[in-house]
C-alpha cells in the first residue's frame, strides 16, 4: 500500500487543503494528515479542534477512510521514520517563490531523514486551479477580519465556515450591545444546525455590511442596533417544523432581561423575517432581503451548499415529501411580485435569485423519488 504524509498547521483546514488531498489520493492508497503542533506559534484554533474540521471536511467528501488524521509536534522526519512512511506530500499554488520555499524544505526534509537512515522525499502537488490558488489559511482570516462571510463559503467547509463564525462574530454581537458573556448561550442555540446557524447570521451581516456601503440611500435611516440584534436572534428558536419560530426566538430571547427591555420595533423586525406578509417599514424590509439574500448568489457552489444544508435540516422528512414541499416553497416566491422589498437588493439580486430558483425547481423535479 502506497502512504504519505501530508502535514501542516491547517488553521483552519480549507478547500485548497482537500484539494491537495484529493489530488494525492489518485496516486496513493492512504494519506496521513498530519496537524502540526509548534508551542511558540500562536494559532486560532486548538489541535483537536482542526483535527475535527480536517474530519468534517473530509466527511462531506467520503473521504475518511481513506486518510489517518493525527497531531504529532515533532519533526516531519521523525514522523515520516515512526509510520514507516517516506514520502511527504506538499501544495504548490503558484510563483517561483512559492516553488522555490518548497524545493528548499524538501532538500531540507530529505536530509534530515538521510541522518535517520531513511530516503526521505517530497511529491509536489501543484494546484492548476486558478481560484483554488488564492487559498490560504492566511487569506481565509484576513477575509474574517473583512467580515466578508460570503465569500468565505468558498474558501472553506461548512463546519470550518460555522467555527470561523463563532469567532468573528463575538465583537459584532458584543458591538450590538449585547452582554459578552450571553454569547457562548447564543453559539450553543445555534451551532448543531445546518443553515439556520451562525454561518447564515453571518452572511446576512456581511450582506448588511454591502448595503451600508454601496448603498446611495442609507444615512444613518436604519437603526444598525436594533437590526443587528434582530439579526443574531431572528432564528434563535428554530425548529423546520414549527410555524412560530420567530415568535418564539422573541419570547425566549437571549435572557429575560433582554426580553423585558426589547420593544415593539425589535419584535416587529424579527417577524419580518417569517415572510409572511409585505413590510410595514423600511427597515422590516431591510432585515427581510437579508434573510433571503442567499437566493441571489451568483456562486453555484455556494448555492448547492445552501440546497444540501436546507436538506439535511429536513432530513426527518422523506425524500419524496421533502421534495414536494420543497417545490412549492420555491415556486411561492416565483409568483411574488418581487422576491426582494427594497430597491437595493431587487436590483443586485432579484434576477439571479429567479434564475437560481427555477434551475432548483427543475433539478428537483428531475429526483427519482
Amino acid at each position: 500500500m502506497k502512504k504519505a504524509i501530508f502535514t501542516g498547521s491547517f488553521d483552519p483546514f480549507t478547500l485548497g487543503h482537500l484539494h491537495i488531498v484529493q489530488q494525492a489520493l489518485q496516486k496513493f492508497d492512504k494519506i496521513i494528515i498530519n496537524v502540526g503542533t509548534h508551542p511558540q506559534k500562536k494559532t486560532l484554533f486548538s489541535p483537536n479542534l482542526r483535527l475535527e474540521m480536517v474530519k468534517q471536511t473530509l466527511k462531506v467528501c467520503n473521504l475518511e477512510d481513506k486518510v489517518v488524521l493525527m497531531s504529532y509536534n515533532g519533526l516531519t522526519a521523525d514522523l515520516a521514520l515512526r509510520e514507516k512512511v517516506y514520502t511527504l506530500i506538499r501544495g504548490i499554488r503558484a510563483g517561483t517563490e512559492d516553488i522555490e520555499k518548497e524545493k528548499n524544505l524538501a532538500v531540507a526534509n530529505n536530509y534530515l531523514g538521510q541522518i535517520r537512515g531513511i530516503n526521505l522525499q517530497t511529491e509536489f502537488i501543484f494546484v492548476e486551479d486558478i481560484f483554488l490558488r488564492t487559498i490560504s489559511s492566511t487569506a481565509v482570516k484576513n477575509l474574517c477580519q473583512l467580515q466578508q462571510f460570503a465569500a468565505l463559503m468558498k474558501y472553506v467547509s461548512p463546519y470550518v465556515h460555522q467555527k470561523l463564525a463563532q469567532i468573528y462574530l463575538k465583537p459584532i454581537f458584543k458591538a450590538a450591545n449585547f452582554e459578552g458573556y450571553l454569547y457562548q448561550k447564543l453559539v450553543k442555540q445555534y451551532e448543531a444546525r445546518a443553515y439556520h446557524n451562525l454561518s447564515h447570521i453571518a452572511y446576512m451581516l456581511n450582506m448588511l455590511q454591502i448595503y451600508q456601503d454601496a448603498c446611495d440611500t442609507y444615512n444613518g435611516s436604519v437603526d444598525i442596533i436594533n437590526l443587528t440584534q434582530a439579526i443574531f436572534l431572528h432564528d434563535y428558536i428554530y425548529n423546520p417544523l414549527a410555524k412560530n419560530n420567530e415568535e418564539m426566538s422573541i419570547k425566549a430571547g437571549i435572557d429575560e432581561d433582554f426580553v423585558d427591555d426589547c420593544d415593539k420595533k425589535f419584535q416587529d423586525l424579527v417577524l419580518a423575517t417569517k415572510h409572511t406578509q409585505p413590510a410595514n417599514t423600511p427597515q422590516e424590509a431591510l432585515i427581510a432581503d437579508l434573510d433571503l439574500s442567499i437566493l441571489g448568489t451568483f456562486d453555484e457552489d455556494i448555492w448547492a451548499q445552501y440546497n444540501h444544508a436546507i436538506r439535511q435540516e429536513y432530513n426527518m422528512i422523506p425524500l419524496k415529501e421533502y421534495v414536494k414541499g420543497r417545490i412549492e416553497v420555491l415556486k411561492s416566491f416565483l409568483n411574488q411580485n418581487r422576491i426582494f422589498q427594497t430597491s437595493f437588493f431587487y436590483d443586485m439580486l432579484e434576477t439571479q435569485a429567479r434564475q437560481n430558483i427555477s434551475k432548483e425547481i427543475e433539478l428537483l423535479k428531475g429526483l427519482k423519488v
